[in-house]
C-alpha cells in the first residue's frame, strides 16, 4: 500500500499549504492510497484523544465527499492519523476545487488548511461514474434499504398465506354456486310441486354467495395492489427531483437539492452555495433537517421552522481590510449568531484571533494584544495594542481607533487592522 506523509499545524497559522502536501491519485485508483498525517498546535503534537477524522471535498467535477469512516488514529498523542482515499476520490480527472481535513467530537470540530489534490487521467480505463459520496447517508441509506425489504419480505409472506386462504374461499363459494346452479335447473325441468317456494329460498342464497364471491375477489385485488405499490415506491439513493424552494416545505424524509433560489437558508459560506439538505421527518409536521457538509441543522415542529439553523461550524461574514475610521458591511444580521471570530493584524502578533460574546448595538468592544520588543540581546516592556470597535447596528461594525503603545511612551495611532470576521450560531 502506497503511504504518504503530511503535516498540518491546527491553529492555521499561515495561508498557504507545505510543498509535500500535495496529493496525487489518477482516475480509478483507490482504497491503496494511504496518507499518513500528523496534527501539531503552535509546533507540539496535538492530542486527538477521542477525535473522528474526517476527510472532506468538492471534486473536481463539483461532485462532494465527506468520509467519515476513511480515518483511523494511530498515535492519538503524537496526533498522528492515517486516511485511505475510497475509489469516489477519484473518479473525476483535474485539481478538487477544495479538500481539507476534519477532526471531530460530537459537534465540535477544527480542521486542517486546504489540501491540494490532483487526479490524473485514465485512458485505459474510462466509464467510471463520478458522485456525490457521504459515508454517514450511505449508511443510513443502506440500513433504511434493509429494514424496508424486511418490511417487504414479511407483507409478502403474509400476502402469501392471506392470498391461499382467499383463494380457497373463493373456489368453495364458486363451488357452492354451481351446485346451488345445478340444483335449482333439476327443480324447473322436473317441475317439482315445491319449486316456487324452494325457488323463493335460493334465490336470496345465490345472491349472497354471488356477493360473498366477488368481495373476495376485490380483497385478494387489494391485498396484491398494495404490496406492489410497496416494491415500487420503496426509497431508493437519490435526491428528490428539482430544486427545493424553501426548507419550510418538506414533509417528508429524503434528500433535497438546493441553490441560491432557495429561500429560508441562513447564510452559507461559498462553497456551500448549493448542496443537499436530508430530512428525516417524524411524521408531515415534525423531524430533523440537516445541510450536509456544513454542520447546520434546524428543527421543523408543528408545521414551522423552529428557532433558527445552528452550527459550531464559522460562517463567514466578511474579510479584507479594515484600519481605524472604515466600516464593514456583514453579509449577515450579527445578532443571528452567539459569537463573532475576529481576525486581527497586531504589531506583534499579525495573525491574532479573538473569540466575542455579540453585543448590544451601540456597544464598543476592545481588543488588546501585549508584546515583548528585542533591544539588542534583551526585551524591552514591549509593544501594547488596542483596538476599538463600534456595533452600529445589525450588519455594521466600525473600527473606531487602532492604538499602539511602545515601552511606556504615549500611545499613538497604528496601522492594526481587521480581516476577516466569523460568526459561530
Amino acid at each position: 500500500m502506497a503511504n504518504q506523509d503530511l503535516f498540518f499545524d491546527i491553529t492555521k497559522q499561515g495561508t498557504e499549504q507545505e510543498k509535500q502536501q500535495y496529493i496525487i491519485s489518477r482516475v480509478g485508483d483507490g482504497g491503496l492510497k494511504a496518507i499518513t498525517i500528523t496534527v501539531y498546535s503552535n509546533g507540539r503534537p496535538y492530542n486527538i484523544t477521542d477525535l473522528t477524522p474526517v476527510f472532506e471535498g468538492v471534486k473536481p467535477d463539483g461532485e462532494r465527499i465527506i468520509d467519515t469512516t476513511g480515518g483511523l488514529v494511530l498515535d492519538p498523542r503524537n496526533g498522528v492519523f492515517r486516511y485511505i482515499l475510497p475509489q469516489q476520490a477519484s473518479t473525476a480527472e483535474g485539481d478538487y476545487q477544495q479538500a481539507f481535513f476534519k477532526l471531530k467530537r460530537g459537534e465540535q470540530t477544527d480542521s486542517s488548511l486546504e489540501v491540494r489534490i490532483r487526479v490524473l487521467k485514465n485512458k485505459v480505463e474510462f466509464g467510471i461514474n463520478s458522485e456525490s459520496y457521504f459515508t454517514e447517508y450511505q449508511k443510513e441509506l443502506e440500513r433504511l434499504r434493509t429494514t424496508v425489504n424486511t418490511g417487504i419480505e414479511e407483507l409478502k409472506h403474509t400476502a402469501e398465506a392471506t392470498e391461499v386462504k382467499i383463494n380457497s374461499e373463493v373456489e368453495t363459494a364458486k363451488a357452492l354456486d354451481t351446485q346451488l346452479k345445478a340444483l335449482q335447473s333439476a327443480i324447473n325441468s322436473n317441475q317439482l310441486a315445491t319449486r316456487e317456494d324452494l325457488t323463493s329460498q335460493i334465490k336470496p342464497l345465490s345472491d349472497q354467495v354471488v356477493a360473498f364471491t366477488n368481495s373476495l375477489e376485490t380483497t385478494k385485488d387489494t391485498v396484491n395492489a398494495n404490496v406492489q405499490k410497496l416494491v415500487d415506491t420503496k426509497m431508493d439513493a437519490g435526491v428528490a427531483p428539482g430544486v427545493l424552494s424553501n426548507p419550510a416545505n418538506i414533509t417528508k424524509s429524503g434528500n433535497y437539492y438546493y441553490n441560491s433560489s432557495t429561500q429560508g437558508l441562513p447564510t452559507l459560506n461559498g462553497s456551500n452555495a448549493n448542496g443537499i439538505i436530508q430530512a428525516v421527518m417524524r411524521d408531515e409536521n415534525n423531524g430533523m433537517l440537516s445541510i450536509l457538509g456544513t454542520g447546520l441543522t434546524r428543527e421543523k415542529y408543528k408545521g414551522k421552522l423552529y428557532d433558527r439553523w445552528k452550527s459550531s461550524t464559522p460562517i463567514l461574514l466578511w474579510s479584507g481590510r479594515a484600519s481605524s475610521g472604515d466600516t464593514v458591511q456583514l453579509k449577515d444580521d450579527v445578532h443571528n449568531y452567539g459569537q463573532l471570530i475576529i481576525n486581527v493584524t497586531f504589531t506583534s502578533n499579525r495573525h491574532a484571533t479573538h473569540f466575542v460574546t455579540v453585543p448590544n448595538n451601540g456597544e464598543t468592544l476592545y481588543l488588546n494584544n501585549i508584546g515583548l520588543r528585542s533591544s539588542g540581546n534583551g526585551y524591552k516592556n514591549g509593544y501594547l495594542d488596542e483596538l476599538s470597535i463600534l456595533f452600529k447596528d445589525n450588519n455594521r461594525i466600525q473600527v473606531v481607533k487602532s492604538l499602539l503603545a511602545t515601552d511606556g511612551e504615549q500611545a499613538i495611532n497604528s496601522d492594526t487592522a481587521i480581516t476577516a470576521i466569523y460568526g459561530i450560531y
